[in-house]
């Protein structure tokens, strides 16, 4: 797959001024990162996919912008942890330590029971999860994680409608090929679907697993990507 040089080119307030190490998530799969220099003087290490996907734009300086333009103190922790006074932000941060390691909370099963943890950094601070989340863009967003079996870290979460967390559930539990849209038939071959605007298109009937979950990621790069460069 050919790497797109983001070098020199802005994304809100950033300017990719070099690439930086790649890194890979807990799945494996690898994700190329950027230097980026902010319009504030601030340099940060972006993912590739939260540049192009317009989730980060800037180093954390616009989210401190916004929280002042909506009344929010600096101090972002004092005074949001009361539950008459608690920010959409605030509940989320604290749903998600929730759902990871409490057993008795709701969905745990899905979460923390299935060795989903929440990052160091996010765990520890709600300040470092703001900075790198930003404000929820609206009431139709909430805290989602890219890859569903991974971790809630910077680089797997984002603020996404109900229409993008549909397309990104994880396979059933009968899906015994583990790849949502990829199912092996009773002949032995593997099946690739897609839906698109409430339509299931059929990708075709595939000898191999490999060759199916490659119909289905052309598929998602077709139907669902934004432009079909590579991150």
């Amino acid at each position: 797959m050919r790497l797109v040089d983001l070098t020199g080119k802005k994304f809100d307030r950033l300017e990719v001024i070099n690439k930086a190490a790649t890194t890979r998530t807990k799945s494996g799969r690898a994700l190329v990162n950027w230097i980026c220099l902010c319009e504030c003087g601030n340099q940060v290490v972006v993912n590739g996919e939260n540049l192009k996907k317009g989730r980060t734009k800037s180093c954390g300086c616009l989210a401190k912008e916004k929280s002042v333009f909506h009344g929010k103190t600096n101090k972002l922790k004092h005074g949001q942890n009361r539950k008459t006074d608690m920010t959409p932000e605030y509940r989320a941060w604290r749903s998600m330590i929730s759902r990871c390691e409490n057993p008795k909370a709701r969905g745990y099963e899905n979460y923390g029971g299935r060795g989903i943890k929440v990052c160091k950094e996010w765990r520890e601070s709600f300040e470092r999860f703001f900075w790198d989340i930003e404000i929820r863009p609206s009431e139709k967003h909430s805290l989602d994680r890219i890859n569903p079996n991974g971790d809630y870290e910077p680089v797997n979460c984002r603020w996404a409608n109900k229409t993008e967390q549909s397309r990104n559930v994880r396979a059933s539990k009968t899906n015994i090929t583990g790849v949502k849209g990829v199912r092996k038939l009773k002949s032995g071959k593997y099946k690739a679907t897609i839906v698109h605007k409430r339509k299931n298109i059929f990708l075709g009937h595939h000898d191999t697993l490999e060759g199916a979950i490659q119909a289905r990621k052309d598929a998602e790069r077709k139907y669902w990507s934004e432009d079909n460069d590579d991150f």
